[in-house]
């Protein structure tokens, strides 16, 4: 063992550059499998931490204003909740502040303790009197709203004004990026003078253990069986809150474990190529090895420790590298629950990133190393050399027919000679510019979600009403702007479907609706009173295709729908419903409802900023005008910004791998280019031979890459597309221009051949004199 270690160690420091490409790709390789690794086995869920602490609902229902709320407090005990919180009292409030105006739902209530759906106060103090109000840290966040501003309220005739006194964690409701109206605390008896409407109750139920979906669906039926019709009127459980919260890192963790994989298969192929290469360059000394005494697993052990000694170096700085880049996305989720953020450290998770990337580049080193093994010292030492590589002779030939510079000839030919070495590298090179193709479609795509779902392109303006003001003169106000070309009116509804456990959110629009450009796969937008699109996730869960008619019911009232579209919309959330459909059809029974929002596309030419300012200034306390825009897309920066960096590390092995197959070429064959240097052969003819083969290599990956990365992007998005209940529309996968899908690989070529450069140089200097002697 003394004599493998010591034979190995000295190698190694001959073979210095190689051992700097095993460490480079292994580090890289070890890295970002160890960031995914620590991202999907973190010891604790923080969201169920947080639950836990904050005795989270298990299910919040809200009811209808009219139930008598003690009947409503009786409730917990008919679905076996063990404990409850409420009936609160809840309306819907708007205010202003800064210039732009919000909705929330405004819950009375006097402590934010409990048995069940405890706040946790993040800023300030808790609201004691009517003029005060407590804000979610994530819509305070995201609207820039801080504890001290005040608020006023413009959805009631007396517009209070309120002063936030506190931000709270509500581990019962989305985050305010994700969507959806947020929740807002005043004292139970301030939500009189806040109410435009009828107020509705809300209930928070907690059960003995974590309930299944089918058991919170089992529940929720039976509170519906157990009042009167509509008198549930929204619910939502944990299971949908935590899954939406887990979606981003999700997401994340996903594309980490796909480029990993992707990384470590392409260090694989880099070892394996290093390997052969110093089997073919060390034939003679192999034999000598032999010779003396060296058995066939020690040779194998000569070579396999060699690969061993810098990738072992690269684990041991790339592991703990990995676990501290994963913290910063912990701690932000740790934050955005309320908690403390504990660094999540494993060591026996960094111990099987360890073991697991060993065993890979071992195994990677192993499979070639069994051939220096097998060798018989005499026919080796008697040879002196490895076998040329003959392969590539065919290559020569046409590139010679088709009269091409000799150095380009043998270049090309250069890189078939050995077919297992151009296997692995174009492995390599497949790898890196698919990924960089996957991260491009998938960055893209995302902003294309946020685009899409905000009209942008076709809807220049968002005009929201307050409560406070008419239907009738909010629309009578935006018509008389002269720039107005088109209006389309929003307003949003609660319809009951008969196999859909919770009330469907809807949309209903009036005015030319399809002009806001929903894409429907399959079918057709609605254009009659009754039809009504939907995603796929409300087809499936109310098994209804395309051309089925069923009942459903708003406020009390009985309606006959049928499905004519299924619409591509992530607004619903992971596995939630939505349906859209005419004014006429929800206004027939629920004749009360109004439109919240106005969505304006004004006449080509029109200054949207001035626009904006005198719609404005019309009704400054009842409307909300703004260029309409994408949002919030900060969850958008993250995902680009890891998926181009993850992919950036792939490239960069790729390139690692051209380099190290070109170095090898190189060395193994100085003594034929000394021959071609003594027969005329000019350095920068040399250099050129040196970087055709690296180019060519780089051009057929490329070829191969570019589908195959644009088959994987279009087969993640089908994923994402399918957890928000949806089919992906065809348009979704025109995120490429076709210059890019030449420039990819072109990029590439041109990468590949300055990699080559430098050995291609260390070949231009090579002294004939000393080569020719030595042979």
């Amino acid at each position: 063992m003394t004599a493998v270690l010591l034979k190995a160690m000295r190698d190694l420091r001959r073979r210095r550059l190689q051992a700097a490409v095993i460490f480079v790709t292994t580090l890289l390789a070890v890295g970002t499998g160890t960031m995914a690794l620590t991202l999907i086995a973190q010891t604790r869920d923080p969201y169920q931490v947080a639950f836990d602490a904050q005795k989270g609902a298990h299910l919040k229902v809200a009811f209808d204003g009219r139930i008598d709320p003690g009947t409503i407090a009786g409730t917990p005990a008919l679905i076996g909740a063990t404990n409850s919180g409420g009936p609160y009292r809840a309306t819907d409030v708007q205010f202003q502040s800064a210039g732009h105006k919000y909705l929330v739902t405004a819950v009375g209530r006097d402590n934010p303790g409990g048995d069940v759906g405890q706040l946790r106060i993040a800023a300030g103090h808790w609201p004691s009197s009517a003029t005060e109000i407590a804000l979610t840290r994530s819509f305070a966040d995201l609207n820039h709203i801080s504890v001290g501003d005040r608020l006023k309220v413009v959805s009631v005739p007396q517009e209070p004004v309120l002063t936030v006194v506190a931000e709270v964690v509500d581990i019962d409701e989305l985050r305010a990026d994700v969507g959806g109206v947020q929740h807002a605390w005043v004292p139970a008896a301030a939500i009189a003078s806040l109410t435009a409407k009828d107020a509705s109750f809300l209930m928070d139920y907690r059960f003995a253990t974590d309930p299944t979906s089918a058991q919170l669906q089992a529940r929720v039926n039976t509170l519906r069986a157990s009042l009167p019709p509509d008198s549930v009127t929204s619910t939502i459980n944990y299971i949908f809150v935590s899954t939406v919260f887990h979606v981003s890192t999700e997401i994340l963790t996903g594309v980490l474990v796909a480029f990993s994989l992707f990384a470590l298969a392409a260090t694989a192929a880099i070892v394996a190529n290093l390997v052969t290469g110093i089997v073919i360059s060390a034939y003679r000394e192999i034999g000598i090895m032999k010779a003396v005494g060296f058995t066939p697993l020690q040779v194998i052990g000569v070579f396999v420790l060699q690969i061993l000694v810098p990738a072992t170096a690269a684990c041991i700085i790339g592991i703990p590298a990995g676990t501290i880049l994963s913290q910063p996305l912990l701690a932000s989720n740790s934050q955005a629950l309320g908690l403390a953020y504990l660094p999540t450290l494993s060591p026996a998770l960094d111990l099987l990133a360890l073991a697991g990337a060993l065993v890979i580049v071992a195994i990677a080193a192993v499979i070639p190393a069994f051939r220096a093994g097998r060798l018989k010292p005499a026919v080796v030492i008697a040879n002196a050399a490895a076998p040329r590589g003959q392969s590539g002779r065919w290559l020569r030939r046409l590139a010679s027919r088709a009269s091409l510079p000799r150095p380009v000839v043998l270049g090309l030919g250069e890189a078939a000679a050995r077919p297992g070495r151009a296997i692995l590298t174009l492995l390599a090179i497949v790898l890196g510019v698919a990924t960089i193709v996957v991260a491009l479609g998938e960055s893209r795509s995302f902003n294309k979600i946020y685009t899409y779902e905000g009209h942008i392109g076709r809807v220049d303006v968002v005009v929201v009403k307050s409560p406070a003001l008419a239907d009738t003169n909010a629309t009578q106000l935006i018509n008389a702007q002269p720039e107005t070309r088109r209006v389309v009116a929003q307003g949003a509804a609660t319809i009951t479907v008969p196999g859909i456990p919770e009330p469907v959110s809807t949309l209903g629009f009036r005015g030319d609706s399809a002009a806001l450009g929903y894409l429907l796969s399959p079918g057709r937008w609605f254009n009659a009173p009754g039809e009504v699109v939907a995603n796929r996730g409300f087809a499936q869960d109310a098994h209804l295709n395309l051309g089925d008619t069923f009942a459903a019911t708003v406020g009390g009232k009985a309606l006959t729908l049928r499905l004519v579209g299924e619409v591509f919309d992530f607004t619903a959330g992971p596995g939630g419903h939505i349906l859209m459909l005419d004014w006429s059809t929800i206004t027939a029974a629920a004749p009360d409802l109004t439109p919240s929002s106005y969505m304006v596309t004004l006449k080509p030419g029109s200054n949207v900023d001035a626009y904006v300012k005198r719609l404005a200034a019309a009704e400054p306390d009842l409307l909300d005008v703004q260029p309409n825009s994408t949002g919030n897309t900060a969850f958008l920066t993250v995902i680009a910004g890891v998926l181009f960096g993850i992919a950036a590390v792939v490239a960069l092995i790729a390139v690692a791998g051209v380099f190290n197959t070109v170095l090898l070429s190189t060395r193994e064959r100085v003594r034929d280019t000394a021959t071609l240097k003594t027969l005329g052969m000019s350095p920068r003819k040399v250099i050129g031979m040196v970087t055709t083969s690296a180019g060519f290599l780089a051009l057929v990956g490329g070829l191969v890459a570019v589908p195959a990365g644009v088959a994987l992007y279009r087969m993640l998005f089908d994923q994402l597309s399918s957890l928000g209940g949806n089919i992906t529309p065809t348009s979704f996968y025109d995120v490429f221009a076709p210059w890019e899908l030449i420039a990819i690989p072109l990029a590439g070529i041109i990468v590949a051949v300055v990699a080559a450069g430098i050995p291609g140089r260390w070949a231009a200097r090579t002294n004939v004199v000393e080569v020719l002697h030595a042979e």
